[in-house]
C-alpha cells in the first residue's frame, strides 16, 4: 500500500533532531487540551515518530491528535480517549487499552501485538494495510509499526470489543480473543483469524471472504448474514452459533463442529425440499417429488425432515444430519454419506448402492423392507429390501440397526460395529466384515 502524503510530509521532517523533550511532550498534551476545548492558543498534538514506550496515559483525551508511527508499546491508556486518531502504522504493542476509546482511528498497519483492549471501542476504525519508512539512519532505513504492513493484533486481549463497522481486512489476529466482542458489520477480508476466540461474538453482516479461520470459536455467537466465501474454517467450533442467512457452500469447512440448517441452501433448492415435504406428507396429491443429481449438501441438518421417495443421486452429504429423517425409498444411490448422522432414521427400501458411508452413524437405524401393496392397497406379500449393494461402511456404527434382508452384497463393513444389529435374511454375499464387531448380531442363516 503506497503511503499517503500526509504521512510522506511527516516523516520527511522528522529524526533524531525532532525527539520531544518530556517538557515538550507536556506542553504539546496541555496544548492539545486547549485545540480541543476551542481556546486561545491551542494547538492539534502532532507526535509522530516520538518514543512513549511504557508511558502511563491512562483516561488522557488525544481526541484527533496525530500519532503516526509513534512508539507506545507497553504504555497505559487504560479509559484514553483516541477517538478519531491518526495511528497509522504506530507500535501499541503489549500496551494496555482496557476500556479506550478508539472509534473512527485511523489505526493502519498497526501493532497491537498482545495489546490489551478488552472493553475498548473500535467502532469504523480503520486496520487496513499501511506500511510507513521510518528516517534513515546510516544508510539504513527502518519500518515503524507492523514491518508486514498488516495491522498486527496476535494474541491481543479484545474480550467485549466494539468492533462495529471495523475495517480488519487483511489484518493479522492469530489466537486474539475477541469473546463477547461486537464484530457487527466489520470488513474481515483476507484477514489472519486462526485460533481466534469468538465465543459468543456478535458478527452479524460481518465480511469474512477469505479469511483464515482454522481452528476459530465461534461457540454461541451470532453470524447471521455474515458472507464467509472463500475463508478457511478447518476445524473451527460452531456449536450453538447463530448462522442463519450464511452462505457456507464456498468455503472450507473441513472438520468443523457445525450442522448447517436447510435455511442455507440456495432459494431454489430450499423450494424444492418444501415441494417434496408436502408431496410425501400429501401422498403425492400436492408439491412434487424432489429430483437433485449431484448437489452439495455436506454438513446440512435433515433431522426429522421427510424425503420419503426423493431421488439424491451422487449428492455430497459429508457429515450431515438425518437423524430422525424419512428416507423410505429414497434414492441415493453412490451418494457421498461419510459421517453422517442416520440416529433412529427409517430408510426402509432406501437405495444406497455404491454409496459411501463410512464412519457414519446408523445406530438404531431402520433399514429394512418395504411391503409391495396391489392397486387396492391391500398387502402383496412381498417386499422391496434396502440396497446397500457395493456400499462402503468402513467403520460405520450399524449397532441395533434393522438390516432384515437388505441386500448387501460386496459392501464393505471392515471394522463396521454390527454389534446387536439384525441381518436375518440379509444377502452378505462377498461382503467384507475384517474385524467388524458382530457381537449380538442376528446374522442370517
Amino acid at each position: 500500500m503506497s503511503m499517503p502524503n500526509s504521512h510522506a510530509n511527516s516523516l520527511a521532517a522528522a529524526g533524531k533532531s525532532n525527539v520531544k523533550t518530556p517538557e515538550e511532550i507536556v506542553q504539546l498534551l496541555d496544548l492539545h487540551e486547549r485545540w480541543l476545548n476551542k481556546q486561545s492558543g491551542g494547538i492539534r498534538a502532532d507526535l509522530t515518530l516520538q518514543v512513549l514506550s511504557g508511558a502511563n496515559l491512562s483516561r488522557i483525551n488525544l481526541r484527533g491528535a496525530k500519532l503516526v508511527g509513534c512508539d507506545l508499546s507497553h504504555s497505559r491508556l487504560v479509559g484514553a480517549d483516541l477517538r478519531g486518531c491518526d495511528l497509522f502504522s504506530a507500535n501499541l504493542s503489549h500496551a494496555d487499552l482496557t476500556n479506550a476509546d478508539l472509534s473512527k482511528a485511523d489505526l493502519r498497519g498497526i501493532s497491537l501485538c498482545e495489546a490489551n483492549l478488552c472493553g475498548a471501542r473500535l467502532e469504523s476504525a480503520d486496520l487496513r494495510q499501511g506500511r510507513l519508512l521510518g528516517p534513515s539512519e546510516g544508510g539504513t532505513v527502518s519500518f515503524v509499526g507492523s514491518v508486514s504492513g498488516k495491522s498486527d493484533m496476535r494474541s491481543s486481549g479484545m474480550k467485549r470489543a466494539d468492533l462495529t463497522g471495523a475495517r480488519l481486512d487483511h489484518a493479522i489476529l492469530t489466537s486474539a480473543d475477541l469473546t463477547d466482542a461486537d464484530l457487527t458489520d466489520s470488513k474481515m477480508i483476507g484477514a489472519t483469524l486462526v485460533g481466534v476466540k469468538l465465543a459468543r461474538a456478535k458478527l452479524a453482516g460481518a465480511d469474512l471472504s477469505n479469511a483464515n479461520l482454522i481452528q476459530a470459536d465461534f461457540q454461541g455467537a451470532d453470524l447471521a448474514g455474515a458472507t464467509v466465501d472463500g475463508a478457511n474454517l478447518e476445524s473451527a467450533n460452531f456449536t450453538d452459533a447463530a448462522i442463519e442467512g450464511v452462505d457456507f457452500s464456498r468455503a472450507t469447512l473441513t472438520g468443523a463442529k457445525i450442522s448447517l440448517s436447510i435455511s442455507t441452501l440456495a432459494e431454489d433448492i430450499q423450494k424444492i425440499i418444501r415441494d417434496h415435504v408436502l408431496w410425501a406428507d400429501s401422498h403425492g396429491r400436492e408439491g412434487s417429488r424432489a429430483e437433485l443429481f449431484r448437489r452439495n449438501f455436506v454438513r446440512i441438518d435433515f433431522g426429522g425432515v421427510d424425503l420419503s421417495g426423493a431421488s439424491l443421486l451422487e449428492c455430497k452429504f459429508g457429515s450431515a444430519v438425518f437423524r430422525k429423517a424419512n428416507l423410505t425409498m429414497a434414492n441415493l444411490s453412490a451418494a457421498d454419506l461419510i459421517q453422517c448422522n442416520f440416529a433412529a432414521a427409517t430408510l426402509n427400501g432406501v437405495n444406497l448402492a455404491r454409496a459411501d458411508l463410512s464412519e457414519a452413524d446408523l445406530t438404531g437405524a431402520l433399514i429394512g423392507p418395504v411391503e409391495i401393496r396391489n392397486r387396492d392397497g391391500t398387502p402383496s406379500g412381498r417386499f422391496w429390501p434396502a440396497n446397500l449393494a457395493g456400499a462402503c461402511l468402513k467403520k460405520a456404527n450399524l449397532s441395533g440397526a434393522d438390516l432384515r434382508m437388505a441386500n448387501l452384497s460386496a459392501a464393505d463393513l471392515s471394522e463396521a460395529d454390527l454389534s446387536g444389529a439384525i441381518l436375518e435374511e440379509a444377502n452378505l454375499g462377498g461382503a467384507k466384515l475384517d474385524g467388524a464387531k458382530l457381537e449380538g448380531a442376528r446374522l442370517p442363516i
